[in-house]
């Protein structure tokens, strides 16, 4: 089976990494074609599709080509059952009249005997217009949007100024790969990536620092009825066993020292041997406003790192590594 992946325009090269590792690890698949804020992936199967987060919607692939090939291919497609309706979406720079081309293509399905309805269609024909091409499917996930917006930092019980936001926590989350396991946040904080990795069933572990900040993630977590699986303890020195997370995603303090971390140099220096000691699945997702390859390379292997420009003063770089045999 193929999917179609409406990507989102902000991060949109986090969102396309977060599809290649969710196709590949989840569904067992992989990525096939590329287009502005576009993935399509061929899949073995379709299954936890509520888990993606920079994705606006998944659609199941059968078309690509121009419009005018779009029309002859529907005068051929097999017909769905119940109600049906057709929307078009112009992606990038390219312009159609979309609200035409739906009653132009809803004119064809209809006198082929589709039964059509606008406002409560029981299936959505879903086309997707780049400047390059035409993609088009039946819709099958729509991402739920809202609740990270009611997630936001700062409407948690316990907040802390620069938390990173649900739904970009979530997308590191996924890209992780991890299916069914423990994700470990060994800087925790409020406790964003691993409140996201516990609505996404699965287990998770968060240790931090900061006795205070400690207990204000453990109210966050209760306030989502998670487990409370947070410690206080040191990223240098983590409180776990060898090989016991299957995946870890943090956020590293930006700023050039703290009284429980230390030298960041150290922090850095000492956190790396950390999570390669406690990782017994294959990836880390990190976040830093530090070039710090130097300090990981004995440890892991750069798969993928991007910049996001959070302000004038601050770009972060998120950094995807394999961990080394």
């Amino acid at each position: 089976m193929k999917l179609i992946f409406l990507l989102s325009g902000d991060l949109e090269y986090v969102a396309r990494k977060e599809v290649e590792v969710f196709s590949r690890d989840i569904l067992g698949g992989e990525i096939i074609l590329e287009d502005r804020q576009i993935s399509v992936a061929e899949v073995s199967e379709v299954k936890r599709l509520e888990r993606l987060s920079l994705v606006h919607e998944v659609s199941e692939f059968l078309f690509s080509g121009s419009l005018e090939e779009l029309k002859s291919f529907v005068k051929e497609l097999k017909l769905p059952e119940g109600k049906m309706c057709v929307r078009v979406r112009n992606i990038g720079g390219r312009f159609v009249p979309s609200n035409e081309f739906e009653k132009e293509l809803g004119a064809i399905f209809y006198k082929r005997g589709a039964k059509i309805s606008v406002s409560k269609p029981d299936r959505i024909f879903r086309v997707y217009v780049t400047e390059r091409n035409v993609y088009a499917g039946w819709l099958i996930h729509v991402t739920n949007t809202k609740q990270f917006l009611e997630r936001r930092p700062d409407l948690k019980p316990f907040f802390r100024p620069g938390a990173v936001v649900p739904r970009f926590a979530r997308s590191l989350v996924n890209i992780t790969g991890v299916e069914n396991g423990v994700i470990l946040d060994p800087m925790c904080g409020t406790g964003t990536m691993i409140i996201e990795a516990g609505l996404m069933n699965l287990d998770f572990v968060g240790v931090e620092a900061f006795e205070k900040i400690a207990k204000g993630c453990a109210i966050n977590l209760r306030y989502y009825n998670l487990p409370v699986n947070v410690i206080v303890g040191d990223a240098k020195n983590l409180p776990l066993a060898d090989e016991s997370v299957d995946g870890i995603v943090t956020d590293y303090p930006y700023l050039q020292s703290s009284m429980s971390f230390g030298d960041l140099k150290e922090l850095y220096e000492k956190s790396f041997p950390e999570f390669h000691r406690v990782l017994r699945g294959e990836r880390i997702v990190f976040l830093t406003n530090m070039d710090v390859e130097e300090f990981f390379e004995d440890y892991f292997i750069l798969e993928s790192k991007f910049y996001q420009k959070v302000h004038k003063s601050l770009t972060r770089r998120i950094y995807i590594c394999k961990k080394k045999n």
